[in-house]
């Protein structure tokens, strides 16, 4: 009873933050601003939202390509639409609780793949994320840098973080928790056994970064994929006409909020709209800019989910066929 509670919980408290963040930004918007946002899904020139879900879907594609030089490795050699389906449901599974996603894409792929060990597929997406980080810090620098007025985009930035003026006896609760369940995994051998395992696994996974035989490619793919991230934005800007001219500097800024807001909430559920409007707003004085915000985030969602379910529906056939075609 207790497993299917703490489940759900996990998925309904971010997506109910995520509601509220929604409800919270629509209910700041005057009467001429909700009629502005009716106006934009209505008129909006979704051409260039058809450009930027061609640029995303391309960005995935390259994402689970890239994958490949990660799990070669390892010793597999995976069909590419087994690994982009796996990569597509982890997307999808990242808007119900955020950063899920990737233990879902390395157990979807692990699921459907003759002798993949969950651990060691998990320690390449490990190594994904920690380029991915180091990309973001590239791109936020480079954010930084563009920026006339740093002290006003540094607060806008910091609006989507929490106070970290936490009481000191919550820095000891956490300590004291962590060394009970250092302690609790240590006495049960089974347990301390599995975890052992797992960390193993996860490192071996991780060592696939240093026996690349393409890091050319890999490299490569990696800036394609961030390239794309950022021609998104600048792409769907192009949908309302006050946010055709957005300069590069308002295009970057626009993203690294972005990224922040989906690292953040469920998809960036609420806070994307409400943090790319604040700095286009404030920053660059962009008019309808919660607007813009608004339909880009829900035009590429919508497509992220239609797509991720797409690839749940489909990831088992394609498995049994490769099966039944390996027989």
């Amino acid at each position: 009873m207790k497993k299917p509670l703490i489940a759900a919980l996990k998925i309904i408290i971010p997506l109910g933050i995520g509601l509220y963040l929604t409800w919270f930004f629509i209910s700041r918007l005057e009467d001429s601003e909700l009629q502005n946002l009716k106006t934009a899904f209505v008129q909006a020139d979704y051409t260039f939202i058809f450009y930027a879900i061609i640029i995303m879907l391309l960005s995935h594609m390259s994402r689970a390509y890239r994958w490949k030089y990660m799990l070669e490795p390892l010793g597999h050699k995976p069909k590419f639409w087994k690994m982009y389906h796996s990569v597509m449901i982890g997307y999808l599974i990242n808007l119900t609780i955020p950063r899920s996603g990737e233990v879902a894409r390395a157990g979807y792929y692990a699921k459907f793949q003759q002798g993949a060990a969950f651990e060691k597929v998990f320690g390449t997406i490990i190594v994904e994320r920690i380029i991915d980080m180091l990309m973001l810090g590239i791109v936020l620098a480079a954010t930084v840098y563009l920026q006339s007025d740093l002290e006003a985009f540094n607060q806008i930035k910091d609006t989507g973080k929490s106070d970290t003026n936490f009481p000191t006896w919550i820095y000891f609760a956490a300590g004291g928790g962590l060394l009970l369940i250092g302690v609790v995994i240590l006495k049960i051998p089974v347990l301390k056994e599995r975890v052992i395992n797992l960390i193993k696994g996860i490192l071996e996974g991780v060592k696939t970064i240093f026996k690349l035989k393409q890091r050319g490619a890999y490299i490569a793919h990696t800036l394609f994929i961030w390239l794309c991230y950022v021609s998104m934005i600048w792409v769907c800007s192009f949908t309302l006409p006050e946010t055709a001219n957005l300069s590069i500097n308002a295009v970057f800024a626009a993203f690294v909020v972005g990224a922040i807001a989906i690292s953040a909430t469920p998809g960036g559920i609420g806070l994307y709209p409400l943090m790319v409007s604040a700095v286009l707003t404030n920053l660059y004085a962009i008019e309808n800019a919660g607007s813009f915000s608004m339909l880009a985030w829900t035009a590429l969602t919508i497509f992220t989910v239609l797509a991720g379910l797409i690839s749940l529906f489909i990831l088992p056939f394609i498995s049994n066929k490769s099966s039944q075609d390996n027989g």
